[in-house]
């Protein structure tokens, strides 16, 4: 259970314990089922099913749903047997059609079982109100329905009615965005720092693109921050409560793409990812690969590259990336990166070949070094470091203040959680003109609250605040374990979230959308939005009947931006 998880992991945190070295994968993303703030069934995009189904369906776009919409489908099975190639279809009560079918594969990382309809319910010629869906898998003579409700197109909100994919073309990529959001307003900013990644990606990674790289900015959290498919995905938001810094999650998500043009076949994970932390400095932020990987090895956090090797994503995540970003961090400097980047390329995997094998042929053949000898050596070298107290102690934060960030998302963003995110193609969206699928996603109240203590807590540990980053995930942790328990008032069991909670009920009722803040117990200042993506200051003060509005509410803006920047 939740609760359990977070006790026991922050009695590690405070306690600065050391964990076991053979982390496990977290569990799936749950749908969030808070009943005790369940909204009214008109403004829902789900109702109950008028049957019990066998299966958890994820709608997007997320939260409310309005004529026009794109729909998607993502139906997951509770177990691998017997579902997996099982076909399902979706159809329509009334007016009777066919939706869409398809079977049921694996997805993600945690190789769910999932069946994934991607824009097959087209409403753009219904009207607004209740429809049934019939879910049927014939198979397994399993069938249930689920009622969706649209709202009408008119009362979407004017920003988004208003939002388009436009396209920012530099010397070296094609910048994509939509419009009233964070990236646009910030374009030209953004823009220069393409150019100046993509620069320093070249220099390393001698890849001519046949094409400029394509780089695709999200307004919302998707993962860790980005991803790579045909183009570069980065989330670019205010309120982004992963806490990293963009042009590193950019640089990592370049590296990616233009490794695969160097040479499109696949290589193992391990240096898939550990060339990649390496070149852009860093995982999430810049960072000291070498010292930091010696105090992983001193808090026996240590993972044998045996097991990165062959299966490095099921290892804890954190960890996995330092490892092997500071392995080829090592291996630069002791035979050069130009030489490494060869050994790399030679890591191609052959047909049957495992990534252990693949790994252990190129090390042998271009090093003359076995994988145990290189081990051997690398941990020798960690071992020379000089101990350093503050640097484990900031490891061991970002650990579990990631693991608190996955299990928000697993309760209440789980189209964010990165083991089965909902990564899409956006070449596609832009074809099809969707924005919906990240311009929408979930925001009540208990969203941007965890969100904006997230995000605190990650900035104050890149400050070395860490026990002003432990409070605050403490904090965020026992309202995770409320919510999993069905507390009528989840926010209500610490101080400081019952503040925050207060906080944002305060900005939501004046009409502002908060998204960074600097909270203690008696003031607050707050950056927010008023349905554009222009930022206002505000000063909130606790008073004897409340928190109240003390300054900037004459600074209002209602304005929508239009054009770049």
């Amino acid at each position: 259970m939740l609760h359990r998880h977070f006790l026991s992991s922050l009695l590690v945190f405070l306690l600065l314990a050391c964990q076991g070295s053979s982390p496990t994968a977290p569990p799936s993303p749950t749908p969030f089922t808070h009943k005790s703030e369940a909204a009214p069934s008109a403004i829902t995009p789900t109702s109950l099913p008028q049957e019990e189904p066998c299966c958890k369906v994820y709608l997007h776009p997320e939260e409310n749903l309005y004529v026009g919409d794109q729909i998607s489908f993502e139906i997951v099975a509770p177990s691998q047997e017997p579902f997996l190639n099982q076909a399902i279809t979706l159809t329509l009560a009334a007016p009777a059609a066919l939706i869409g079918s398809t079977t049921f594969q694996t997805y993600g990382f945690d190789r769910r079982p999932q069946a994934t309809l991607l824009w097959v319910w087209d409403t753009q010629s219904l009207t607004a109100g209740d429809y049934t869906l019939q879910f049927s898998i014939p198979s397994l003579q399993k069938e249930w329905t689920q009622t969706v409700t649209l709202l009408p197109r008119t009362v979407l909100p004017p920003a988004e009615q208003m939002a388009q994919w436009q396209t920012l073309t530099t010397d070296c990529c094609e910048i994509h965005f939509i419009t009233n959001t964070a990236a646009q307003r910030d374009i030209e900013a953004i823009a220069a720092i393409v150019e100046r990644e993509y620069q320093l990606v070249q220099e390393r990674i001698p890849v001519i693109p046949e094409a400029r790289l394509g780089i695709v900015l999200i307004p919302r959290v998707i993962g860790n921050g980005g991803f790579a498919n045909a183009e570069i995905n980065v989330s670019y938001l205010d309120r982004n409560y992963t806490a990293a810094d963009f042009a590193t999650i950019l640089h990592h998500e370049m590296v990616h793409v233009l490794d695969q043009q160097a040479q499109p076949e696949g290589r193992p994970s391990l240096f898939v990812e550990g060339i990649a932390v390496y070149l852009s400095g860093g995982h999430y932020f810049p960072e000291s690969l070498l010292p930091r990987a010696a105090e992983v090895l001193r808090l026996n956090r240590y993972i044998p590259l045996k097991e990165l090797a062959n299966d490095f994503y099921d290892y804890q995540h954190e960890i996995a990336y330092l490892e092997a970003g500071a392995l080829v961090d090592y291996l630069s400097r002791r035979w050069s990166w130009q030489r490494i980047w060869e050994t790399y390329l030679e890591m191609t995997l052959r047909k049957g070949e495992s990534h252990l094998q693949a790994i252990e042929r190129a090390l042998r053949t271009n090093l003359g070094i076995s994988l145990e000898e290189l081990e051997d050596d690398f941990v020798a070298n960690l071992e020379n470091h000089e101990a350093n107290a503050q640097t484990s102690l900031d490891i061991t934060t970002l650990e579990i203040y990631y693991e608190t960030l996955r299990a928000y998302q697993r309760y209440l963003d789980p189209s964010a959680y990165y083991r089965t995110a909902w990564m899409l193609d956006a070449q596609q969206m832009r074809h099809k003109g969707i924005v919906a699928d990240y311009f929408r996603h979930p925001s009540r109240a208990e969203n941007l609250t965890l969100e904006l203590l997230l995000n605190e807590a990650g900035n104050a540990r890149r400050a070395a605040e860490f026990g002003r980053a432990a409070r605050i995930i403490e904090a965020v942790g026992k309202v995770l374990a409320n919510l999993e328990e069905e507390y009528p008032e989840p926010f209500s069991a610490d101080p400081l979230t019952e503040n925050a909670w207060e906080v944002v009920q305060v900005l939501l009722e004046a009409g502002y959308e908060p998204q960074l803040w600097m909270l203690n117990h008696e003031q607050a200042e707050v950056l927010v939005t008023q349905g554009t993506p222009i930022l206002k200051r505000l000063t909130l003060r606790r008073q004897p009947e409340g928190w109240t509005i003390v300054s900037g509410t004459s600074a209002a803006r209602d304005d929508l931006v239009q054009g770049t920047q």
